[in-house]
């Protein structure tokens, strides 16, 4: 069963941004100055966590949301953090050099089936004089095992794309593509990211599925002969999912004629937070370029 994920538009077609402004001129026909009120402000804690199965010190880091027009990011310091499962409960640990910042305080590795509960406390995000707390939940996902990795060239849009060969199991799964180049991440923001669900191949082999790319234009994508590719498959749970898509959704926007309006990014944390507590396993597999091109001079 040969088939071909749904890739980011933008990144196949960048060209396409080049038409935004062009259409802008042609749709407004006057323009006014709109003086914006934005309400009152609640100040609200950011959650930023993350746990996978590779053993080492995991990380949570804890914002405040911004002010309309404010610039830089508040960091919430001073917070007791920890994640509980099973009959452990390992603390999270604030560096003095990095404010915000909490990593666990011993190294482990995630283990797939077990419920991992992050629990925040000890801040007062409002400075109202009583002590917040938030948490969160999640499970971390079994891991896809690879068989191999492959790559293909398309000539029209110019890109290499990586292919992937693996049995999908007989249950619903969520799956984060990552592409590294001679072990440095090439696809390191979340926009570049692709999420995709296993309807196309559940339960069956996947034959090649593409699941990144390399484009030639963008120099640190470009691929020769003898360059090493690897493909991370994040096995995500459906909360980060909808985590990645809502946040692509505000980032590249929305179809003007049809689209709905700009609305907040998915979150799994308590009410009275906003952010994402990621839990996912890892699994890389990586393929070296033969017989495809050598290193032009102006590269």
């Amino acid at each position: 069963m040969k088939s071909t994920i749904q890739l980011s538009k933008n990144r196949i077609f960048p060209s396409l941004k080049s038409f935004v402004p062009a259409l802008l001129l042609i749709v407004v026909a006057c323009t006014e100055e709109i003086e914006l009120d934005p309400g009152t402000f609640y100040p609200n804690i950011v959650v930023d966590a993350t746990i996978t199965n590779e053993n080492s010190n995991h990380l949570v880091k804890l914002y405040k949301t911004r002010e309309f027009g404010e610039i830089e990011v508040p960091m919430v310091t001073g917070a007791e953090v920890s994640v509980s499962f099973d009959d452990s409960i390992i603390r999270f640990i604030e560096p003095d050099t990095l404010p915000g910042y909490y990593y666990s305080e011993v190294p482990f590795a995630g283990q797939p089936g077990i419920q991992y509960h992050l629990r925040i406390t000890n801040y007062d995000v409002d400075e109202n004089g009583v002590i917040d707390t938030c948490e969160a939940f999640a499970t971390m996902p079994n891991t896809l095992v690879i068989d191999s990795v492959g790559y293909t060239y398309n000539n029209d849009y110019e890109f290499l794309a990586l292919t992937c060969y693996a049995w999908d199991p007989e249950v619903k799964n969520y799956y984060n593509f990552k592409a590294w180049k001679n072990d440095t991440l090439v696809t390191d923001t979340l926009h570049e990211y692709i999420p995709q669900d296993d309807e196309q191949f559940n339960g069956n082999y996947t034959n090649g599925v593409t699941c990144q790319y390399f484009q030639d234009e963008v120099d640190d994508e470009y691929i020769v002969n003898g360059d090493k590719l690897t493909l991370e498959i994040q096995n995500i749970d459906k909360a980060f999912y909808n985590y990645i898509t809502s946040a692509q959704k505000e980032y590249f926007g929305y179809n003007p004629m049809f689209g709905g309006l700009p609305a907040n990014v998915y979150s799994n944390t308590s009410k009275n937070a906003i952010g994402i507590f990621r839990v996912y396993t890892v699994n890389k597999a990586s393929v070296v370029v033969k017989d495809f091109r050598e290193k032009p001079l102006d590269k």
